[in-house]
């Protein structure tokens, strides 16, 4: 079992959150429309929520951005109740692949200026070789 978690101040990420450049490298389309029309306030805490769910999950992989992996290649959708739900891709994908993980697992919560998420994905197999 992997575990990784992640603490972020939403002030602190508003900067990023509200820059078009910034909001295109590290969100997917999908991610960005889930976050429009819900306010600006409330925009920068999603946004925050789901950049803290992508470091929790690179912590799983045992990789940070750029080594072998992209922001969007985490994508963090909300399912049918409202819950943070992961999708690997990419580079993330070929990491939880090649360290046979399952599925990640994400939870997220939101106290005053504080965003906080968890990551675990279980081993289903052994490591490929290569």
């Amino acid at each position: 079992m992997r575990v990784g978690v992640d603490l972020l101040s939403v002030r602190r990420f508003a900067k990023v959150a509200t820059h078009p450049k910034y909001r295109a490298v590290l969100f997917t389309r999908a991610e960005l429309a889930q976050a429009e029309g819900l306010g600006e306030e409330r925009c920068v805490e999603r946004l925050a929520g789901r950049f803290c769910v992508k470091e929790a999950t690179c912590k799983v992989l045992g990789r940070g951005f750029g080594q072998g992996l992209r922001w969007r290649d985490i994508e963090v959708l909300n399912d049918d109740w409202g819950a943070p739900r992961v999708t690997l891709s990419g580079g993330a994908r070929e990491l939880a692949e090649a360290a046979g993980l399952g599925e990640v697992a994400v939870t997220l919560t939101h106290q005053a200026d504080l965003a906080v998420a968890v990551a675990v994905a279980v081993a289903i197999a052994g490591p490929s070789a290569g």
